[in-house]
């Protein structure tokens, strides 16, 4: 992206290569007299002509006239107009149209080095997948899929890998770095079976279009504009005149119409309407229909190389992604961005330069063209939608009317102007009559299904080969194959409640989780075809009727991963029929993506007596302060949150934490896990030596604690993730990397004395109880002590107990000989006594 400045004689803007003098730090967008008879301008004394040109600039909610700001506006929401607030520059204003001539012919050097690039990125990209696939056919070497290879390679070596092409004109995969490092071309498949742009009738796409036409021999590429059921009006109209105008100029460019089979407002009816955390009607009703269309013939999903209007200025999210991405939206796809760098006026310069259409929508105002009402569009693109678009817009923002009313919200306009109905984070208001709950997970995953949507083991073939039989009551025996594994299952039918029961599957938690995929699939599918259009094989058809084909399956699991609870419908109807399944009862906790910091701990202990007085500890008071207080009352050194005085464990570990440091952060996880919900499921659901990642551990703890958002799961966990990797209490076992995105919980062998006797008290503590066996430590069904806290083995463990018995003190009295397990401890005195006696 190039700065830019005001050119003020011409009414314009300038481009620069560096930073200059004036450069602003937002890119602006044109005016036209449209959006100014909407804000009413003509009714506050100004003058200005009708014409095609742009009259003036804005950047926000800021309108600029010769680099001047003359007014501002503020206020505006669905229901309510802009307020409009005059600066003295802007009083009884007469406007000129801007010179666009001028300021294109300013502009064009630094214009065609843009479009230049864009160009030779668009041509260089299809050259090298359209050779590629051309090599393939052309020789043996098609039999092999490269891009399966390295997703093996990938799971094996725990490392990203490459496809790259050698010089004799074959392929082969290696680690990615290598390949940078060697300076090789990475592919992302070697086989591209279509080429298409895809149009949405906004600005970035249409310069896409266009860039396309230049770059690409029109035969082999094919636009699409997907009608989701909530396009602008003049979106549909300018997708028509678009296909005129090239059609004239390309007449064997193909355009097409991806619709889905369902209309959007039936969709909003069955599953809820979109908010932020349930984005589900782009992928709905734009991408699955758009890819579902460019299936082979086979039945296969098609690999596709879209070229997109995607660009980095306009939200967080996209600013992070690569020019060229591989499943950015599913997994056939490969998206490569053009105009990743492109700011907004560039954007407008090469549509003024190129003469082409501009959306009526922006004329109107509108800075983004997309939806008619969307949960992330901005309040000031709602009141447009509904000043100009109101027939249009009305059936829904009628729906979102009845359903706040049907949910007895108190001021039904105020909810709508807030934009809080785009905060729905589940089903909670949502009638459906299917609903599948959790009911045990331990030793047996036992799920409870009522009135289930398909037939229920439709999606169980994408775990894994099964076989069943059936008994004469109706029971359903069977076993299923996973990862060399056989796993007996049954299920029972009553009064439309399926109980469906997997047998010894509590040690295998990845299978857990598919299994429950599946079913989720099952009990909610609404045929939104969207993990159709994941699947590789051609296997799996929503349409007509649901079918999955064993002999096509490969059980890849991507129907299965692509999406939260594994369906679309599941997990915008979360909380409908459903409960809670995290075996500790506690709600989940926010820390505001903070974890226990080693630092910031070690500092409160050498300055516990005034931390709270001097303030010298340096954190933020608003965000990072209230969440070190969280983490420390967890961890029983401080009494609460309010008072925030120090325990008697606290000072106890402050006094000793310069001589034994170790100690004293085994002693904070063992409380954490017991007071910590995150880290209390932590303990309890991963396993030793299990290789997990942060994206894994964020889905089963949404599939436990289905009651809270996506985003709530995912800063809870990136906290307790912070928590292993800037404390201790991460290289004690529970959290050791093996790459960048891959960790896994290693048992810990080298526990502290102290630390074995304080948890033995603990857990007699948690169970009311003053002897137990070491057996127990072990059981399958036990979530607490030293075992679940820190992998120790048990000749470990005996180890340390026969030292123990012999202390004087007499703590812990083990007998261990004659193959007794018996651990009997002191009725008198508490875990923190305990704990004394042992420091002394």
């Amino acid at each position: 992206m190039y700065k830019v400045t005001w050119d003020k004689d011409v009414n314009g803007v300038r481009l620069h290569s560096r930073i200059v003098e004036g450069v602003l730090g937002t890119s602006p967008r044109p005016v036209f007299y449209e959006e100014l008879d909407l804000l009413g301008l003509d009714k506050l004394g100004w003058k200005y002509p009708h014409c095609e040109e742009p009259l003036l600039w804005a950047i926000n909610k800021q309108y600029y006239y010769k680099g001047e700001l003359v007014f501002e506006a503020k206020g505006a929401n669905i229901y309510d107009a802009a307020t409009i607030i005059l600066q003295p520059a802007g009083e009884q204003l007469v406007l000129e149209p801007i010179d666009v001539d001028t300021m294109l012919e300013r502009n064009k050097d630094k214009m065609f080095l843009l479009e230049s690039e864009a160009i030779e990125f668009i041509h260089e990209t299809y050259e090298q997948y359209a050779r590629a696939r051309k090599t393939v056919q052309a020789a043996s070497v098609n039999t092999l899929d490269f891009e399966a290879l390295a997703q093996k390679a990938e799971k094996k070596i725990k490392k990203k890998m490459a496809i790259v092409k050698e010089d004799c004109d074959s392929f082969d995969i290696m680690p990615l770095e290598e390949a940078n490092n060697a300076g090789k071309r990475v592919y992302q498949t070697t086989k591209i079976d279509k080429f298409i742009a895809s149009f949405s009738g906004g600005k970035d796409s249409q310069v896409v279009l266009d860039l396309c036409t230049r770059a690409i021999p029109s035969t082999d590429f094919e636009v699409i504009y997907s009608d989701t059921g909530y396009e602008l009006p003049p979106s549909l109209e300018l997708y028509d005149k678009i296909q005129k105008q090239y059609k004239e100029k390309f007449p064997d460019l193909k355009f097409s119409l991806a619709r889905n089979h369902d209309s959007v407002l039936n969709y909003w009816d069955k599953i809820g309407t979109p908010s932020d955390t349930h984005r589900w009607c782009c992928s709905v009703m734009k991408t699955a229909p758009l890819y579902r269309m460019l299936k082979t013939g086979d039945g296969k999903q098609a690999k596709i190389l879209t070229f997109d209007g995607v660009r980095a200025e306009e939200s967080v999210r996209r600013s992070t992604y690569n020019r060229i991405g591989k499943g950015v939206k599913h997994n056939n796809v490969i998206n490569a961005s053009p105009i990743l760098r492109w700011s907004a006026i560039e954007i407008f310069l090469y549509i003024f330069e190129q003469d082409l259409y501009v959306n009526p929508a922006y004329r109107r105002g509108m800075t983004r063209v997309g939806c008619l009402i969307c949960p992330f569009s901005s309040e000031w693109n709602d009141m447009i939608s509904n000043k100009c678009y109101k027939e249009s817009l009305m059936p829904f923002l009628g729906r979102i009317e009845d359903k706040a009313h049907k949910a007895c919200i108190s001021d039904v306009e105020d909810y709508i102007k807030e934009g809080k109905w785009k905060l729905r984070a589940g089903g909670r208001d949502m009638e459906f009559p299917s609903a599948l709950i959790v009911k045990s997970i331990k030793p047996n995953l036992v799920l409870e299904i009522k009135h289930p949507q398909k037939t229920l083991l439709t999606w169980l073939n994408a775990v894994g080969k099964f076989h069943v039989t059936s008994d004469v009551d109706g029971t359903i025996n069977g076993e299923l194959s996973f990862e060399g594994k056989i796993f007996r299952f049954t299920v029972k039918e009553k009064d439309g409640i399926h109980k469906v029961s997997f047998i010894n599957t509590q040690m295998f938690p990845k299978l857990q989780g598919y299994l429950k995929r599946a079913f989720y699939k099952s009990t909610y599918c609404v045929d939104c075809e969207t993990c159709e259009v994941e699947c590789p094989t051609g296997a799996l058809r929503i349409l007509p009727t649901v079918k999955l084909d064993s002999s096509k399956c490969v059980s890849c699991h991507k129907c299965l991963t692509f999406h939260d609870f594994g369906c679309i419908a599941a997990a915008s109807l979360a909380i409908t029929g459903r409960k809670t399944n995290n075996t500790n009862n506690m709600k989940l906790i926010s820390y505001n993506n903070f974890g226990l910091n080693g630092d910031w701990m070690e500092f409160f202990f050498y300055n516990s007596s005034d931390y709270f007085t001097e303030n010298s500890h340096g954190l933020n008071i608003k965000e990072q302060l209230p969440n070190f207080v969280k983490w420390l009352v967890q961890a029983e050194i401080l009494k609460d949150s309010k008072s925030k005085k120090i325990t008697e464990l606290g000072q106890l570990l402050a006094s000793n934490y310069p001589d034994m440091p170790d100690m004293v952060w085994q002693i904070i996880w063992i409380n954490l896990s017991y007071n910590s919900p995150i880290a209390a499921w932590y303990k309890e659901r991963v396993n030793w030596e299990e290789i997990i990642s942060q994206k894994e551990i964020e889905e089963r703890v949404l599939a436990d604690y289905s009651d809270n958002s996506k985003t709530t799961v995912h800063n809870v966990v990136y906290a307790l993730f912070r928590t292993f990797k800037e404390s201790p209490i991460g290289d004690a076992g529970q959290l050791v990397p093996k790459d960048k995105t891959m960790f896994v919980r290693t048992s810990y062998e080298s526990l502290e004395r102290e630390t074995v006797v304080y948890s033995l008290y603990k857990y007699c503590e948690r169970k009311g109880i003053h002897s137990l066996r070491v057996s127990d430590l072990y059981a399958s069904d036990n979530n607490w002590g030293l075992y679940k806290e820190f992998g120790i083995s048990k000749i470990e463990l005996l180890s340390v107990l026969r030292s123990l018995n012999s202390d004087a003190n007499r703590l812990v009295i083990a007998e261990l000989n004659m193959g007794l397990d018996n651990i009997t401890l002191r009725d008198d005195i508490n875990a923190i006594e305990a704990l004394n006696l042992m420091i002394k």
